[in-house]
């Protein structure tokens, strides 16, 4: 596999803005991870620690840090004697995030008949209000509004809270890690958001309904569909993104 180092024209390396020293080593972590995740460094891109720490004005133990904890998100991986390089993602990637994601949801399902109705109106009305306010953005046309305000995560972490296990939260939210690469790689089209769209309401009002084969059915439907548009559009893109 070829790796890269970014370079601007002129063979400059590409800056990055200096950051605030108060908790450095949280904020070393955060601005590394959303230039990985928003692609600002291209997959399989080489990342240099000195350079790193210039750019961002740090010592270099922060910014080793924080490849360490993004190594353990999957986000970068380290090539003894080579460097640490941008993970990419490929099929098998988006088969595994999806499988994980299914796990998950079908685990809140079962855990529904514990949640008592208050809580579980709350949340209800939550992702109707998601709907709601992204149903605006879908039939306006405005996707690029929809993408920016992350409805979609939003939707799907109101119903993951039903679960209350806070843990399980964090793991779905590092999971969904892709959805800012899919986003910039223009994997995600505007008919795939239409299509989440509707599928969400199915979500919701199954959920309404009560019956445990209802929701993990259109659910497993919503993932399927996902995985698989997202796995054409990965192809389509050269089989990487």
């Amino acid at each position: 596999m070829l790796y890269t180092s970014k370079r601007n024209k002129g063979g400059k390396p590409m800056s990055l803005p200096k950051i605030d020293t108060s908790n450095l080593w949280d904020k070393t972590y955060t601005l590394l991870k959303e230039r990985i995740i928003r692609r600002k460094f291209d997959p399989n891109h080489k990342l240099s620690i000195p350079e790193l720490s210039d750019q961002l004005g740090v010592s270099r133990t922060p910014v080793r840090d924080a490849l360490n904890r993004l190594e353990m998100e999957g986000l970068v991986k380290t090539i003894s004697k080579v460097g640490t390089f941008v993970v990419a993602i490929n099929d098998q990637d988006v088969l595994n995030i999806m499988d994980t994601r299914l796990m998950l949801e079908f685990w809140v399902v079962e855990k529904l008949n514990d949640v008592n109705k208050d809580t579980l109106k709350y949340r209800l009305s939550r992702m109707e209000e998601i709907l709601r306010l992204s149903a605006e953005k879908v039939e306006s046309n405005r996707i690029d509004d929809y993408l920016k305000a992350d409805f979609n995560l939003e939707f799907h972490l109101e119903f993951m809270e039903l679960g209350q296990n806070k843990n399980n939260i964090d793991i779905y939210l590092r999971t969904m890690n892709y959805r800012y690469i899919t986003m910039k790689s223009s994997i995600v089209t505007d008919e795939m958001v239409k299509v989440a769209q509707d599928q969400h309401q199915q979500i919701v009002d199954a959920l309404k309904g009560g019956q445990t084969s209802d929701m993990k059915q259109v659910i497993k439907l919503h993932l399927e569909d996902s995985k698989e548009r997202l796995l054409r559009g990965i192809r389509e893109n050269g089989g990487t993104i």
